[in-house]
């Protein structure tokens, strides 16, 4: 074995990680086997393009709801046990639909709810699997664990759909929903005798609603991450139209069993996992704006083959480098976004990640159902492929930030915050942040353009109402002022969240300052004050300041 080969499967010699991996991975298969049983139950019903529309949607657009609250659950509880308790849940949900179908009392309405409920329980697990990979395996190797959990969605893709176009004709589709929540079971399992390393916390855990508030706060003033989910939207929301209406492309156009259409997934996942494969290589030949048109424009082919051609053979031969194209895209723009987040507000900002993912699908998805409904599946891959191609055309136009420099590594916030005698209560808040600037007549303006980068980065960090002023009639000063929620908050945003990348925005525009700044800090009169190292409680004065 190759070093570069034993290096990517590395992770898997952790005994934790490679059963967490495995039972991950049976699950995702019996996912796409339920998929299938699903479709395949409504897929001979009345309306059935809006129907099996309306079941992805279901199962996607819950992460629109749930996946941000669960970043921030995912970050302030106890990830195994809220895994195991969703996880639960779905067991439940499974034995519910599989009683449902052998009765025979199954109904779209029915059906549409249960894959619902199993959008929801996806959505709550998604984030805080991802945040316990670190857990499991060495630093050095999150790499390698990302990959393999890519394999593994795309292996699910290949194998699920093609066990339950075996198992569906022999014994019904109340087989795959049992073998679902057979192996969820087994997850469930696996995640009981699971046992990690207790690390002792050095600062209280963050609030639900703060929590919640900083990840999107985070999102809302970083242009480098909403670039990137554009860039996922622009893929996903016309791509989606394949993964939409092949259900009835299969049963009504090619006149396909469930096996047929079983057989013409396995293509598409086939594809998947040869583009998780030629991956690497391809980011090693190719830039990342030349990767998205290979991918965008490969995909935009695949569709109009489908929309002109009725041979099963023909159609499963070019799904195979729609799967490919799929996967090459998706990897890529998940690359960047696992670049540019850091630690603190990761499983947070994945979460909003995966609601542009999921969220993209599921919309895209009822949007094109209702349009094959009106104009034919035909002249909706038409459709479809020109959007993608407009989308491709415009992601060439504006392509993604370079991150390559971005270093997340810990870094002190400037200008620095020296200690206070007296510590406000955590609670105490809100605080309100001066610093004061002298500039050079000369560098005024290229000091004024750093501090909005400065500004940015304030913001992403906890700050609102960033400001910068200067005073009437003081020659060179700058003002800046901000406030953070809690006197808890603010320790979070010097001693936490600044990063080597934020600190390089503010190095930019120290170079322009003449001297240190001076900075006060300022807590709301009725805040609790506490001696540093004491505990003990006192009288809050209405001023904390210190000088830098």
């Amino acid at each position: 074995m190759s070093g570069s080969t034993a290096s990517a499967w590395a992770p898997l010699r952790s005994g934790a990680f490679r059963a967490v991996w495995l039972m991950t991975l049976a699950v995702n298969i019996g996912n796409w086997m339920q998929a299938v049983g699903a479709q395949w139950l409504i897929v001979g019903a009345p309306q059935a393009d809006v129907l099996i529309a309306l079941q992805q949607a279901a199962g996607m657009l819950p992460m629109l709801l749930v996946a941000v609250p669960a970043g921030v659950m995912a970050d302030i509880l106890d990830r195994r046990r809220l895994i195991i308790g969703v996880q639960l849940c779905t067991v439940a949900i499974c034995l519910g639909l599989t009683m449902m179908t052998v009765d025979g009392t199954v109904q779209p309405g029915w059906l549409l709810m249960m894959q619902f409920a199993l959008g929801v329980s996806v959505a709550l697990s998604v984030p805080a699997l991802g945040a316990l990979t670190p857990d499991l395996v060495p630093g050095s190797q999150l790499t390698q664990a990302s990959a393999l959990g890519s394999i593994s969605m795309n292996v699910s893709r290949a194998v699920g759909p093609a066990i339950a176009g075996l198992l569906i004709p022999r014994m019904g589709p109340a087989s795959v929903f049992a073998a679902d929540g057979l192996a969820v079971a087994m997850f469930v399992a696996v995640m009981l005798r699971l046992r990690l390393a207790h690390r002792p916390a050095t600062r209280r855990p963050e609030r639900f609603s703060t929590g919640l508030r900083a990840g999107a706060r985070y999102v809302r003033h970083a242009p480098v991450v909403q670039r990137i989910m554009l860039h996922a939207l622009l893929f996903l929301l016309p791509a989606s139209a394949l993964w939409a209406l092949l259900p009835v492309f299969a049963s009504r156009h090619l006149h396909l069993s469930v096996v047929g259409y079983g057989i013409l997934l396995g293509a598409l996942g086939a594809g998947a996992v040869l583009g998780a494969l030629l991956q690497p290589r391809l980011r090693a030949a190719l830039c990342g704006r030349r990767i998205a048109l290979a991918a965008g424009a490969t995909y935009v082919c695949a569709m109009l083959v489908l929309a002109c051609v009725r041979q099963p053979v023909v159609v499963a031969a070019a799904l195979i480098p729609a799967g490919v194209a799929w996967v090459v895209a998706l990897a890529h723009v998940n690359a960047e976004v696992q670049n540019v987040l850091p630690a603190w507000v990761r499983a947070r900002g994945l979460a909003v990640y995966q609601v542009v993912i999921f969220g993209g699908q599921g919309v895209g998805a009822l949007a094109w159902g209702f349009c094959s409904s009106q104009v034919g599946t035909r002249w909706t891959f038409v459709a479809a492929a020109g959007c993608l191609a407009a989308g491709v055309r415009a992601a060439w136009r504006r392509p993604l930030h370079d991150t390559t420099q971005m270093s997340h590594h810990p870094a002190t916030m400037w200008p620095e915050h020296p200690a206070v005698e007296v510590e406000p209560h955590p609670d105490a808040g809100p605080v309100l942040v001066v610093c004061k600037y002298q500039v050079a007549k000369t560098d005024e303006e290229a000091f004024v353009a750093a501090m909005r980068d400065v500004g940015r980065s304030r913001q992403r960090t906890g700050a609102n109402d960033w400001r910068l002023s200067r005073p009437l009639g003081t020659a060179g000063e700058f003002v800046e002022t901000y406030a953070l929620l809690s006197w808890d908050e603010h320790q979070r945003h010097i001693h936490d969240r600044n990063t080597a990348w934020e600190k390089s925005l503010q190095d930019r525009a120290a170079s322009l300052a003449a001297g240190p700044p001076r900075v006060e800090r300022f807590v709301a009169p009725a805040a609790d004050l506490h001696r540093c190292g004491a505990g003990a409680a006192g009288h809050a004065p209405d001023l904390v300041t210190a000088a830098g």
